[in-house]
C-alpha cells in the first residue's frame, strides 16, 4: 500500500476526516460546553442573587444545560460502553425533562 491509500482509507474510516480534524472538533465541543455551562450558571446565579427561584429562564437554563451533558454522555456511552455513561446520561436528560416541563408550567401561569 502506498502512502497516499493508507491516508486515504485513514480518512474514509474517520469520516473524511483526519486525526487533528478530529481532535479539534473534541476540543471544540468540550469547550462549547464548558462556555455554555458557564451561562447557564449565571442565568441561575443572577435568578437567584434577584429571588426569581420559580423563573422560566432559570428552568430553561437547566433543561439546557442537562439536555447537552446528557446528551455528550449517551453518545460517550455508545462508543465506549462504560455503564456509569449510560447512567449519568439518562439520568440528567430525565431531569432535562423536568425542567423543561417546569418552563413550560411556569409559562402557562
Amino acid at each position: 500500500m502506498t502512502r497516499d491509500e493508507i491516508l486515504e482509507k485513514s480518512r474514509s474510516e474517520n469520516r473524511k476526516m483526519d486525526e487533528r480534524e478530529a481532535q479539534v472538533y473534541n476540543e471544540a465541543g468540550k469547550k462549547a460546553c464548558g462556555v455554555g455551562g458557564l451561562l447557564c450558571a449565571a442565568i441561575i446565579l443572577l435568578n437567584t442573587l434577584l429571588d426569581r427561584y420559580n423563573s422560566p429562564a432559570t428552568f430553561a437554563a437547566w433543561a439546557v444545560y442537562l439536555a447537552i451533558t446528557g446528551t455528550m454522555l449517551l453518545v460517550k456511552y455508545t462508543h465506549l460502553k462504560k455503564r456509569h455513561e449510560l447512567i449519568a446520561g439518562a439520568l440528567q436528560l430525565v431531569l432535562a425533562a423536568g425542567f423543561l416541563a417546569a418552563y413550560v408550567v411556569s409559562l402557562l401561569r
